[in-house]
């Protein structure tokens, strides 16, 4: 959902930019850029047409990417009310764009005109830029530059808020640098004057402006509609058609793609491309999925956690002396077993994943942290991802290739998808606040000089976030991530990739 809402309101960015050139503001940034030195310097006029663009974008950057920024330190953005506000948002300023309405509230403020007197015109070009690319120190041309305000915060993603504010302030700064140049030599002055005069080329802007809100309403209306997809749920696990997890209390669950649901007869459900697998205390089975008939019994104890694909089961269980152990089994010939990983102390090896013959999971110690692979045939062993201390690397899900995992420190968790076999191309698709608690670095009372105890861009000291994140799975459309909040209370989410 959000790299087709990114691409959407920056487009709808641009427009608006566009939009605000038929403000006194815009229209006097042509005249005074244009027409403060003439044919004779033209090279200075140039200089400061790409001040100007310069300035616009940093002025829309400013006034967007911080809006995101609030919007990432408000909480959830992911949430049903953060996704409703914006519809809601873009819906209305849609409306009132393609119908024309008169803008309210309106800033009926313009740049003093002192600088272009007192300061080089490069100079003066590049300040101009920055008040009409941040939006709303002068003049508002469309209902459009509200709502992607709001939109940036509602969304809370920082990506979107740099991409739409680049966006705006380019398309604040482009009939300036298409106009001014052309002031003396070309026909500059007579073109201003005749969008000046033509009302119908601002409205159809502004209903270009309505098309794209409206776009940004249904992506995100979209995204809504399943964004808390399984309540009271954890331990999700998905294949073509199919989706399986675990309820808080009972057996598992599995949604076929037509949308029956039914009780399994065990827990701990897995899925894995045409089979699926479950545990029973002393047994876990794998069946075939289409008919659910058992391919594959095997004896087993305190079991935790079920991988499955077409050629391999992978279980991990709890020794009783608390050491954890992954073991993989082929489902063609059941006496081929592989020792996967295992640990003295609980906890330390996650949940696993698998593709065809090839495993992940991680392994979590006090010195590092670790996503690594294991190819059940081949017996190759390779490092995912790595960290040190400080940075947790947890609930690895793979799929054709790609790497859905989580990373979280002492500022955020962070859910990220990208290519297993590099870091370079990593994006976070959903970010929370850690549930780290955050001291402030000094004591009331006492001189509070300079500290590193609260330097997190997403969060201020305090207590923690109430919602962690907790086991994954990938399809080749969305990721599904379990979010567990205070009281055991969890649930699944779905996050379009």
């Amino acid at each position: 959902m959000l790299d087709g809402l990114l691409l959407t309101l920056t487009l709808t960015a641009f427009v608006a930019g566009l939009t605000g050139a038929f403000s006194p503001c815009g229209f006097s940034m042509v005249d005074t850029i244009g027409s403060a030195l003439g044919n004779t310097r033209l090279r200075i006029t140039q200089l400061a047409c790409a001040t100007f663009t310069i300035g616009a974008v940093v002025g829309g950057i400013l006034t967007f990417g911080g809006l995101a920024l609030v919007g990432q330190l408000v909480g959830d953005t992911s949430s049903s009310l953060a996704q409703s506000l914006g519809i809601v948002i873009a819906l209305m300023a849609a409306i009132a764009d393609w119908r024309g309405l008169r803008i309210a509230p309106q800033i009926r403020r313009q740049v003093p005109e002192r600088w272009r007197w007192t300061m080089p015109l490069p100079l003066a070009g590049g300040l101009y830029g920055v008040l009409l690319g941040l939006g709303f120190t002068t003049f508002v041309l469309s209902f459009a530059v509200w709502a992607l305000a709001g939109l940036s915060v509602a969304v809370g993603s920082l990506p979107l808020g740099l991409g739409v504010g680049a966006a705006f302030g380019f398309g604040r700064a482009l009939p300036v640098v298409w106009l001014a140049p052309t002031w003396h030599a070309g026909h500059g002055a007579e073109r201003l004057e005749r969008m000046a005069s033509e009302p119908r080329l601002w409205l159809g802007l502004r209903r270009l402006d309505a098309v794209g809100l409206l776009l940004g309403a249904l992506l995100m209306s979209g995204s809504a509609a399943s964004a808390m997809i399984l309540p009271a749920a954890t331990d999700p696990s998905v294949s073509t058609g199919a989706l399986v997890w675990q309820p808080l209390s009972g057996p598992g669950v599995l949604r076929l793609q037509a949308g029956e649901q039914q009780a399994l007869p065990g827990t701990d459900p897995a899925l894995g491309e045409t089979m699926i697998a479950w545990y029973n205390p002393g047994q876990l089975t794998v069946a075939a999925l289409a008919t659910m008939t058992p391919t594959l019994v095997l004896p087993a104890t305190n079991v935790t956690a079920i991988a499955v694909s077409n050629s391999w089961v992978v279980y991990r269980d709890h020794g009783p002396h608390d050491e954890d152990n992954l073991i993989g089994v082929s489902l063609a010939n059941p006496a081929e077993r592989r020792y996967v990983a295992g640990s003295r102390l609980p906890g330390q090896i996650g949940r696993p994943s698998l593709e065809g013959a090839l495993v992940v999971f991680t392994v979590d110690t006090r010195q590092h942290n670790k996503i690594a692979s294991l190819n059940l045939a081949a017996g190759e062993r390779h490092t995912l991802r790595y960290s040190d201390s400080g940075v947790a690397l947890l609930n690895p899900s793979l799929l054709d290739g790609q790497l859905l995992y989580e990373s979280i420190n002492r500022c955020a968790q962070e859910l990220r998808l990208g290519p297993a076999d590099s870091t370079n191309h990593d994006r976070t698709v959903l970010s929370l606040p850690s549930t780290v608690a955050r001291d402030p670095g000094y004591e009331p009372g006492y001189e509070a000089n300079w500290n590193s105890a609260s330097l997190c861009p997403n969060r201020s000291s305090g207590p923690g976030g109430t919602t962690r994140l907790g086991p994954t799975a990938l399809s080749p459309s969305a990721g599904y991530v379990t979010e567990i909040g205070n009281g055991r209370q969890s649930r699944v989410v779905v996050v379009e990739r």
